[in-house]
Formats: structure tokens, C-alpha cells, sequence
């Protein structure tokens, strides 16, 4: 891989929801989704069997922190536990320790704030400023990142498809809550864009992942997921 050599012996930390949450590895414990019987029904262990650890491995980096919690959304929402939500100052500098900054930080998050039916971009003008509208609060991300991290790589993860092999008639909800899962990555990729981050764009290119229940990815998903980050620095 051409990347490898840059990647060799960074600290990489991740920011994210029960995607990319692993019991033993993912911080706080309490909210991993792969914990339990979760990691038998997943086939989901250890870091090796995740995407990110599989990345990680591949451009042989080093974990530093994984700040990911199960149900977490970026816009500041009342379903989500303060300060959960991915734009609040308490997680965008939590992903550091002792003393020690990521050199890259991968953010995959936006699946949930999607299945919430979040609003994507302002309507009206008292909406411009707003954390619960969902651009708002990505850049607002993004910015708090890039202060508390400002030599580190800022990777964000468009919106993944998803399959489901165990449930023969299941198709891909494009919409949910109304709203089309493109507004979000379109933002992501915007905000991405205007503050010098790094797009690794699933939903345009990855192909669809195997999950267990239609949105957490199976060990077949993580290897998916893990190949389509890779082929995008490949590119």
C-alpha cells in the first residue's frame, strides 16, 4: 500500500457511534454496542475484527483513543445523553491521552442523526447558528477538532449502505424520516472540504456492508468497510 509508509507509527484516534464501538476498546465501556452477546451475534471480538482496527493494522498505526458511543448522533438532539452528541467540546477533546495527540482522527458519524430525520442544512435564518441542524453542528465538529488537534489528519466517513444476508427481503431505506441519506453525506463532504479534512467517501464508493440488523455491521461488514477506507487512500 502506497500509504503505509506515511502511516507507519501514528497515533490514530476515532470518533464515532456504535459502529465503530468495541466492549474493552471503545470509550465510555458502558456505551459499546459490541459488547456482550452482541460480539458472538457480530462475530465481533477484537480490534482486528472491526473496521478500524483493520485500517489501523493495515497502515500500521496504533490506536490512541477510540471516543465512539453507541447512539450518538453530531447535532446537539434531546435523545442523546449530554455530552454524547459529536459537536459538544467534551468529546471533541477527548481524544487525546497523557499528553499524547492523534495524529490522525477518523470521524464516522451522521448514521444516526439521518435515522432521527435531523434537519441537513438551515431554513430558516434563526436556524444558522442552530447545533441541532445538522451542517451546523458538523462544522462546528470539525472546528473544535481542528483547534484542539491542529497537526492532526482529520478523516471524515461519508454514510455507508448497508445489506442485511439474514433477512432475504430487506432493502435499503435511501430515505428515513423523510429525508434522503445523500443530504448528509453531501455536508459531510462540504465540511469537509471547506476546513482542509480528508473525505473518505463510503457512500459513493464502498459497497454495500453485511450487517446483523440492518445498520451494525457483521465480521463480513467490518472487512467491507475496512477495504472501502483503504482502497479511498489507495486513490
Amino acid at each position: 500500500m502506497q500509504n503505509q509508509n506515511i502511516y507507519q507509527n501514528k497515533l490514530f484516534s476515532i470518533l464515532g457511534d456504535s459502529i465503530s464501538t468495541l466492549g474493552g476498546y471503545s470509550e465510555p465501556e458502558d456505551a459499546a454496542f459490541y459488547a456482550g452477546m452482541k460480539k458472538f451475534e457480530a462475530d465481533v471480538f477484537l480490534p482486528e475484527d472491526t473496521w478500524w482496527g483493520q485500517v489501523i493494522d493495515a497502515l500500521g498505526g496504533t490506536l490512541l483513543v477510540n471516543q465512539s458511543i453507541s447512539g450518538s448522533m453530531v447535532v446537539k438532539h434531546p435523545r442523546c445523553q449530554i455530552p454524547s452528541y459529536g459537536c459538544s467540546p467534551e468529546r471533541t477533546a477527548a481524544l487525546g491521552r497523557e499528553g499524547q495527540s492523534p495524529d490522525v482522527i477518523l470521524v464516522y458519524l451522521g448514521t444516526n442523526d439521518w435515522g432521527a430525520g435531523v434537519q441537513p442544512t438551515p431554513v430558516l435564518s434563526s436556524e444558522q447558528g442552530s447545533t441541532a441542524v445538522f451542517s451546523v453542528a458538523y462544522r462546528r465538529m470539525l472546528e473544535q477538532l481542528r483547534a484542539n488537534y491542529p497537526q492532526a489528519e482529520i478523516w471524515c466517513f461519508t454514510l455507508a449502505v448497508s445489506t442485511c444476508s439474514r433477512e432475504e427481503n430487506f432493502t435499503f431505506p435511501y430515505y428515513y424520516a423523510g429525508r434522503h441519506i445523500e443530504k448528509y453525506c453531501e455536508v459531510i463532504r462540504a465540511c469537509a472540504e471547506d476546513l482542509g479534512c480528508r473525505v473518505i467517501d463510503l457512500y459513493g464508493a464502498a459497497e454495500p456492508y453485511d450487517t446483523i440488523d440492518e445498520f451494525h455491521p457483521n465480521a463480513e461488514g467490518m472487512k467491507t468497510l475496512a477495504r472501502a477506507v483503504l482502497a479511498q487512500l489507495e486513490a
